[in-house]
């Protein structure tokens, strides 16, 4: 999926994640896909919980969102957990071929 030039763009298909996955989830919170638009919404605040970030500008941020819905379709999945106006936990899913376990 390339970009739309929509700020709402989500990363992947909303059906990829199954209903089942976010049934635990309090009401009010909702697990979806990255979306473009996510940036406004404390994507990268979320991060920093776990990393060193850096001074990331929109516009940047964007670009590497393009990147991964371009160049890394159907092999890089970033979910987002969302209260209703911000992020507030993420996962990225990386799907490569192996090149361990005889290939599998």
């Amino acid at each position: 999926m390339a970009s739309n030039g929509s700020s709402d763009y989500a990363l992947f298909p909303q059906s990829m994640i199954p209903t089942s996955a976010s049934s635990s989830l309090p009401e009010g919170y909702a697990l979806r896909p990255l979306r473009r638009s996510d940036y406004s919404r404390g994507f990268l605040t979320c991060l920093t919980d776990l990393t060193w970030i850096g001074d990331i500008t929109e516009s940047a941020f964007e670009e590497r969102f393009d990147w991964m819905a371009t160049k890394g379709k159907d092999w890089y999945y970033c979910i987002v957990i969302d209260d209703g106006s911000r992020i507030v936990a993420t996962a990225t899913m990386i799907s490569g071929k192996k090149v361990v376990s005889l290939l599998a």
